[in-house]
């Protein structure tokens, strides 16, 4: 309890005592009196100090409780060494008390190095030296060079050099000494940029100049400004001049936009124009509220008014939108007609009389039909004009709409490429013994001469697909011994055999270019006509093709054809003449012969039907072309015969037969083909050779065919039938025939325990009878030709 009196004694004391409040009191509203900053005798001198009393009350506390901790049990020796460091520690505050008193008894007097201020230690808000700062510099003030005394001491080389040690300094320097932390660095190399600064004097200018500008200082300072930098150089090499007519930051120091500037200048880029288009909006919100105001009230005045005018500017929109579709699609129709009929069609004076025209001509062609199946078809029309081969004045009349959608149609099936009636000859496949089938020619027109030569490609057909490729090689001489002629472009003629079109190839240059040939050049090439043809065995013509080159002569000092000439096609040409795409041998359509061991069969017959071969001693006859339809398949069934469906046939099987109906002779032969059979998978193919003989006085014509075939085994018959023979319908006068290969592919399982018929065959032809003229039929209602009932054998149990 005494010591914590003790020390509550001491504490209050000091906190009573002047010097504490002092403490928190200016020393300049303090006022001392001369003995109080300093004290001189013995202990029991008072203390004036808050310090000396502290002191003096943490002296007291401690010896009140050293004497207390006497009372703790400590024994004589403990107490001896508590007084001895009690002894020693009142020294130490003697001596702690000696210097504070000493130190501020002359703290008035202390003068600060800095400012030369006087400094009290007692005050509690003393002055504070500031930092180096743009307004407080430690650095003395330049002297400032007046105008008339600046002189550029460097050259042009110099500066620039200079501009480039600075704008490193800026740029690189700086940045990486203030990342590494190198304070020392940076201020050694910022130091250097101002030395650099200073030292070219347009620096300065152009900064009084940027404040002229910017603070409108008056014109007349920003002239003579300006005419000081001419002065003294102008601007360092390397630094744009701007038609401000002062250089900013970026500029002096080629310090491209940053990431930030530029990400600012968009955004304020897309406010304005926002703003912008805001304002847009308002003005139009405006005038839109005008306009209604105005609308309201016209409508108010006018009630239905304004529907009405409405619905008239509809109905003028659709009928201007309707209208220039027609147009459209009438000048679409007629740039059609034109690109097939080769001239623009009539146009009718009025609807009605173009339906009285289509009627009419609708009714004539009805008329022709009848007459053509009741054979009173008149030899003077056109249509049996086109069957006999005929030529006369009627080909010169407007074609039927028929014959319009004929000819439409087989353009469209040639891929919109122009076409032309083809020659019959080649339709029918059977050329005039006068034709001369030649795979070349050689033709000469003017001044050139055109030869050509073709043969067959077999690295590029493939047979099996129709596929026949032919190369052709045209060669074209000069012969004029003065003229120059430039070819311009090109027009073939290519028709297929069966087909009843020509089709016509036509472009600009020869293999795409416009050659020019001097007098005694030639000029060569070589091309491919890749066709798809099947061989017929009444020709050996792939196809038959002609044409013609158009040329101009160059006059004296002319290089080219000018692009009036180009346009007009040239002014002559040249014909290539007439030749033949011939088949080789291996590809042509061999005459049957019912031998087991013939090797020189056709392969590229088909599975159904197959080209006709006519024998050599057979005249080549007429025939009528028939359209294009798809292969023969069963129309229908008939019940079997009983002893096919068990095996055990009631009659001696036979390969071959003939037999004659109504003076037509039709005689058929088989054989098996191993080549084109898989007996294990139970597939047989079989071929045979039919042979139709007219034996009347009269010329027949056959329409059509009917057969009847069985497999062993077979409930029922299949019977396959069709129009024409082979696609065709061949015309035989008196004495001549026709003769043709086909094939059977069979499926079926053989029944060898029982027999080695596989197959029976039976069927008819159907033919009518000619009149003299050899084209007119006498009777609509045809007659029949038999086919012989014959066998499919197998060659294996075959028996002699």
């Amino acid at each position: 309890m005494k010591t914590s009196t003790a020390a509550l004694a001491a504490l209050l004391a000091a906190a009573t005592s002047s010097p504490f409040g002092e403490a928190f009191t200016p020393s300049s509203l303090l006022v001392r009196s001369a003995g109080s900053t300093s004290f001189a005798g013995p202990r029991t001198t008072s203390y004036n100090s808050y310090d000396d009393q502290l002191s003096l009350g943490i002296r007291l506390g401690r010896t009140e409780m050293a004497a207390s901790a006497g009372f703790l049990g400590m024994d004589e020796d403990d107490e001896d060494t508590d007084d001895e460091d009690e002894d020693d520690m009142e020294d130490e505050d003697d001596m702690e008390l000696s210097t504070r008193s000493s130190y501020s008894s002359t703290s008035t007097s202390t003068t600060s190095p800095f400012t030369g201020m006087t400094l009290d230690p007692w005050d509690p808000n003393p002055i504070i030296k500031p930092r180096p700062s743009k307004f407080f510099s430690n650095e003395k003030e330049e002297e400032v060079i007046p105008d008339d005394q600046l002189v550029q001491t460097m050259s042009a080389d110099e500066r620039k050099e200079n501009l480039n040690v600075m704008r490193q300094i800026q740029k690189n320097d700086l940045p990486d000494l203030r990342m590494r932390k190198d304070h020392a660095g940076w201020v050694e190399a910022n130091n250097d940029l101002k030395r650099r600064k200073k030292r070219d004097p347009w620096f300065a200018l152009n900064d009084r100049l940027q404040d002229a500008i910017q603070l409108d200082q008056g014109q007349d300072k920003v002239d003579y400004l300006k005419n000081l930098i001419s002065k003294l150089g102008g601007l360092p090499p390397g630094i744009p001049d701007h038609p401000r007519g002062y250089a900013v930051h970026t500029e002096i120091y080629d310090i491209g936009i940053s990431p930030n500037r530029a990400s600012a200048i968009l955004e304020r880029e897309i406010r304005e124009e926002r703003a912008a288009r805001g304002r847009a909006m308002m003005q139009e919100r405006k005038k839109n509220m005008e306009k209604e105001a105005l609308q309201y009230e016209e409508d108010m005045r006018n009630p239905g008014l304004r529907e009405d005018k409405e619905a008239k500017e509809r109905r003028e929109r659709t009928m201007r939108r309707l209208m220039a579709e027609i147009e459209e699609d009438n000048k679409q129709k007629r740039e059609r007609a034109k690109e097939l009929l080769g001239k623009l069609p009539e146009t009718p004076e009025s609807r009605t009389s173009s339906m009285d025209k289509a009627i009419d001509a609708a009714r004539e062609e009805v008329k022709n039909i009848r007459r053509k199946q009741l054979g009173r078809f008149s030899t003077s029309d056109s249509a049996d004009n086109a069957m006999s081969g005929s030529t006369s004045d009627d080909e010169d009349k407007p074609k039927s709409g028929a014959d319009k959608a004929r000819e439409a149609a087989a353009a469209e099936a040639s891929g919109g490429r122009p076409r032309l009636p083809g020659d019959r000859d080649v339709t029918l496949g059977e050329l005039d013994a006068s034709t001369k089938v030649e795979s070349s020619s050689s033709t000469e027109t003017g001044p050139l001469n055109v030869e050509v030569t073709s043969t067959y490609n077999k690295e590029q057909s493939d047979p099996p697909m129709r596929k026949h490729c032919f190369q052709y090689t045209i060669r074209i001489t000069n012969n004029s011994p003065t003229d120059t002629i430039q070819l311009l472009g090109r027009r073939f003629e290519i028709q297929t055999v069966g087909s009843s079109m020509k089709d016509v190839v036509s472009g600009e240059g020869v293999t795409g270019r416009q050659p020019i040939l001097k007098p005694g050049e030639v000029f060569e090439y070589t091309s491919t006509a890749p066709l798809s043809v099947r061989p017929i065995g009444t020709t050996i013509i792939a196809a038959r093709m002609r044409g013609e080159y158009r040329y101009v002569t160059l006059t004296e000092g002319q290089d080219t054809a000018t692009p009036e000439q180009v346009e007009a096609g040239g002014d002559a040409s040249s014909e290539l003449g007439t030749f033949h795409f011939i088949f080789p041998d291996q590809q042509r359509v061999q005459p049957f012969r019912p031998v087991e061991d013939d090797d020189d069969e056709d392969e590229e017959e088909d599975e159904d039907d197959v080209a006709p071969t006519a024998e050599s001693t057979a005249s080549a006859s007429p025939a009528t072309p028939l359209k294009k339809t798809p292969s023969a398949q069963p129309a229908s069934t008939l019940p079997g015969d009983e002893d096919m469906k068990t095996g055990d046939l009631l009659i001696t099987p036979k390969d071959a037969s003939d037999i004659i109906t109504d003076e037509v002779r039709v005689g058929v032969s088989s054989s098996y083909r191993p080549e084109r059979s898989d007996s294990a998978q139970e597939k047989h193919c079989f071929a045979y050779n039919i042979r139709i003989t007219n034996e009347s006085s009269q010329s027949i014509q056959l329409v059509s065919r009917r057969f009847e075939i069985q497999t062993i085994g077979s409930v029922n018959k299949d019977v396959v039938q069709g129009p024409g023979v082979t696609g065709r319908q061949p015309i035989l006068k008196p004495g001549e025939s026709f003769e043709y290969t086909s094939t059977a592919p069979l499926s079926v399982r053989p029944m060898l325990e029982k027999t080695p018929v596989v197959a029976r065959m039976q069927g008819e032809y159907n033919f009518v009878q000619l009149a003299d003229d050899g084209s007119t039929p006498i009777s609509s209602t045809p007659l029949q030709a038999k086919l012989g009932e014959f066998h499919f054998i197998l060659p294996s149990m075959d028996v002699a």
